[in-house]
């Protein structure tokens, strides 16, 4: 049977306010935190196509030149509310095609975990996958795009549960579930752009 065809929603904070729990310059956030996104949607249009639903035009023309990806400028904030605002967009062209969300800071993903997930996902109405705490969400898949109620807040993982969402495990190490949320979270092996603003705040050290 042939693979569907996924439509992935990345909701993005606008970069200037994000990764506030990283002590480093504003400036140096808000290019770390475009930067993650980049790596995130690069990875993520490997396995389908991407709206990008910024907050910020100007991180949206930072993804606008990837291939695959559809920028739309939101005017709600909050998370759960600009993920229903992208949802609401692809709704309006395809009832039928299945939609994830991912959100924009995992910057060690790889293409092939995605799609891994994805099609595990693909056996179940509604799905998610926990962050390496096991506490947060890194990944809602709805295979039945109007079954996608995103619940994101504390402990969103467990509500996620509770809304009906099937659980899909994968390793700890996986870069699907290593969400960036503070300094410590970033010890893995992120993507390229990362990696280039990380070493440029000598927060890594030049590769072997």
């Amino acid at each position: 049977m042939t693979s569907p065809r996924w439509r992935i929603i990345v909701p993005l904070k606008a970069s200037a306010r994000g990764k506030s729990r990283i002590d480093v310059p504003a400036s140096d956030r808000r290019d770390l935190a475009l930067a993650m996104a980049q790596d995130t949607v690069d990875a993520a249009r490997g396995c389908g196509t991407v709206l990008a639903v910024v907050e910020d035009p100007v991180d949206g023309a930072a993804l606008a030149d990837l291939s695959g990806v559809t920028v739309h400028v939101t005017q709600v904030r909050g998370l759960n509310e600009s993920i229903l605002d992208g949802l609401g967009v692809l709704l309006g062209a395809d009832k039928r095609a299945p939609v994830a969300v991912l959100p924009g800071d995992l910057p060690a993903l790889r293409t092939e975990e995605l799609s891994e997930a994805l099609r595990l996902s693909a056996a179940h109405r509604f799905a998610v996958v926990a962050d390496h705490e096991g506490i947060g969400t890194t990944l809602l898949a709805a295979f039945d795009p109007t079954s996608l109620t995103p619940a994101y807040g504390t402990d969103s993982y467990h509500r996620h549960l509770r809304a009906g969402a099937v659980p899909i495990e994968l390793p700890p190490t996986s870069g699907l579930r290593m969400d960036v949320d503070t300094a410590a979270d970033l010890s893995g092996t992120p993507g390229p752009r990362t990696r280039d603003v990380l070493r440029r705040m000598a927060l890594v050290g030049e590769p072997d």
